[in-house]
């Protein structure tokens, strides 16, 4: 997992000993962007106190912070959320609000439900608007936006040293920023190639693909006729093609997996883009391709995340880039799948050491919340081990306190592959405001790669193009 970055875009080494400890898991590492194209990372300017990881409010916390300090008054606590409006994720999002009423009778918890897809330029519109809720959950991808826009309170004092120890510095390589906590850690979802074992087992158990190359042999071996009809009804790839953001992330994944990269601060300052590299032109041939040999379903460019994750569900397709938070999706749809699913790491262009992404969500406190004490009963509530091992139980995302991450279901069964997907690299996303404008043209170019009119070449030189204006537009 990834580390404090040290300025604005530039990440740091890893401090592997949190989650390779907690885990049981030896060589989980992480490198920062720096080390992920080959270039030492910065020395670090800031860090959280070197602590010991196990402190007494971590030791504590099973019990501790399930009987938070209740308001005297009647308090709304409002909360945007994304998982909220998912399924089954939205179950841990609403047990949490359930469970801490329960505790706290005067304490209304309402959520605003934003997609996911729209929840960095929905949260934009409300800074502006200065109607940001007292809580927001934050990718990071909006952190750039947040530290623009300043619209976070530093959780550092309103939770203690002592609590933020409790976390995995993993975690908070990527949450703090100049010394400040910007939101509090909840669950990380690292990528890799989800397939169902049974299908793999009907097709002879093939060889887990290193390269891209080979990802797309093995996706033909299992694109067949299963009842013998005439006409495919098993495709090999599930491939999120939709124009939106959860496919430019899986996107980007080939992308950083191809020797390329979207976006990252340079050694002399500001930012640099990486998408003029050759690995940018073996990503969107490895798209193309894959229509060309049909081994995706028909209607691809209309298959977001919730239908790539419903042809694995029905057997329509058998591997996808994503994180473990699919197997729950792909489960409640499914029953009988549980435990039928598994992942491998990403495959990459040259057979070295796959990148993937931490992928953490959190919440963030509103910088202008007038119920700040309130919300940090809430987010230690819900981070405590018990209620967060909830979300783990139904979608397997990788929990963010040392305490939960020593519960022996978060590394085994099903989520294994997922965890074993950290021995390899982390890739954290840049803190460029700009960012959201930048996957916006990489939506365009998977897109036009997709539709098989465009030259590649034409494709990668029309983005590096708008890229670097953007680039300097910025500077």
């Amino acid at each position: 997992m990834q580390l404090t970055r040290t300025r604005v875009g530039i990440s740091r080494k890893a401090i592997a000993a949190g989650i390779a400890t907690a885990l049981l898991i030896g060589g989980i590492g992480s490198i920062s962007a720096e080390a992920a194209t080959k270039k030492p990372a910065a020395k670090p300017a800031a860090k959280p106190a070197a602590k010991p990881a196990a402190k007494p409010a971590a030791a504590k916390e099973l019990n501790e912070f399930l009987n938070p300090k209740c308001p005297a008054k009647p308090t709304t606590l409002t909360i945007a959320s994304a998982v909220i409006l998912e399924n089954p994720g939205g179950k841990a999002d609403q047990n949490n609000a359930d469970e801490f009423m329960k505790k706290c009778p005067n304490v209304t918890v309402k959520f605003i439900g934003i997609p996911s897809n729209n929840l960095p330029e929905k949260l934009t519109t409300m800074a502006i608007g200065g109607n940001l809720p007292d809580m927001y959950m934050h990718f990071t991808s909006f952190t750039g936006k947040a530290l623009s826009m300043r619209i976070f309170e530093d959780l550092i004092p309103l939770l203690g040293q002592d609590y933020v120890d409790g976390f995995d510095p993993l975690f908070l390589g990527e949450a703090i920023q100049n010394g400040k906590l910007l939101w509090a850690p909840w669950v990380g979802i690292p990528s890799a190639v989800l397939y169902r074992k049974d299908l793999w087992e009907k097709a002879g158990n093939p060889a887990f693909p290193k390269t891209w190359d080979e990802f797309l042999a093995v996706a033909k071996k299992l694109t067949v006729d299963t009842d013998k009809d005439g006409k495919i009804d098993q495709y090999g790839w599930a491939l999120c093609g939709l124009p939106n953001g959860s496919c430019a992330g899986r996107f980007n994944l080939v992308v950083l997996n191809s020797g390329a990269y979207p976006l990252k601060a340079a050694d002399a300052g500001g930012f640099v883009t990486g998408l003029d590299k050759p690995g940018y032109i073996t990503a969107l041939e490895l798209f193309r391709n894959a229509v060309k040999e049909g081994v995706v379903p028909p209607g691809f460019t209309s298959t977001g995340y919730p239908e790539a994750s419903a042809q694995l569900a029905t057997g329509k397709a058998v591997m996808m880039t994503t994180g473990p938070h699919s197997m729950g999706i792909i489960v409640t749809a499914n029953p009988e799948l549980k435990g039928k699913l598994a992942a491998f790491p990403l495959p990459t262009a040259n057979g070295q050491k796959p990148i993937t992404t931490l992928g953490q969500h959190g919440y963030a406190i509103s910088r202008n919340s007038k119920n700040k004490d309130v919300a940090v009963q809430y987010i230690k509530f819900m981070l405590s081990t018990k209620q967060i091992l909830v979300y783990n139980d139904l979608e397997y995302r990788l929990p963010s306190r040392l305490k939960a991450q020593k519960d022996p279901a978060v590394a085994s069964g099903m989520a294994a592959g997922f965890v074993n997907a950290l021995k390899g690299e982390i890739w954290s996303d840049s803190t460029a405001s700009y960012l959201g404008s930048i996957t916006n043209q990489q939506i365009i170019d998977f897109s036009d790669a997709l539709q098989g009119v465009k030259p590649l070449k034409d494709i990668q030189d029309a983005s590096v193009k708008a890229v670097k204006k953007l680039i300097a537009d910025n500077a």
